[in-house]
């Protein structure tokens, strides 16, 4: 099976019962809407646990990296827009993602129309995905 890294070992000779979990992937939680409408805080924190929560059920873990201030610029309205984001990360098997990545894929399209975002900025292996 293909490895999605191609990184060497860190070490010469691994330690017993090192489990490598090579697929990293994360998705970006913000605090505005698609009409740079501002949430409330207890919105934003519920679609983060929702965020952290599918992490935990597809990848067995998540990390919530919260970012203080992020800013892009609206491809509809041509505005900057600056918010709050979360940044939901896991690591996990190659055969674990590739089950649960369909799932994954919806889950994203759905929160994407149910939150009202333009896109929603998803991470896989270093590369940065507008959905």
């Amino acid at each position: 099976m293909k490895s999605f890294t191609y990184a060497p070992n860190p070490f010469k000779k691994m330690p017993k019962g090192t489990k490598k979990l090579p697929v990293a992937n994360a998705i970006y939680i913000v605090n505005r809407d698609k009409n740079d409408k501002k949430i409330s805080s207890k919105e934003f924190k519920k679609r983060v646990k929702e965020a952290e929560n599918k992490f935990l059920q597809l990848f067995r873990g998540f990390t919530n990296d919260k970012i203080s201030k992020g800013e892009y610029l609206s491809k509809t309205n041509k505005k900057i827009i600056a918010e709050e984001i979360a940044r939901i990360f896991s690591f996990t098997e190659i055969s674990t993602f590739k089950k649960c990545r369909k799932e994954l894929e919806e889950w994203i399209l759905q929160k994407k129309k149910e939150w009202n975002q333009e896109s929603v900025a998803y991470e896989f292996e270093g590369d940065l995905y507008y959905i």
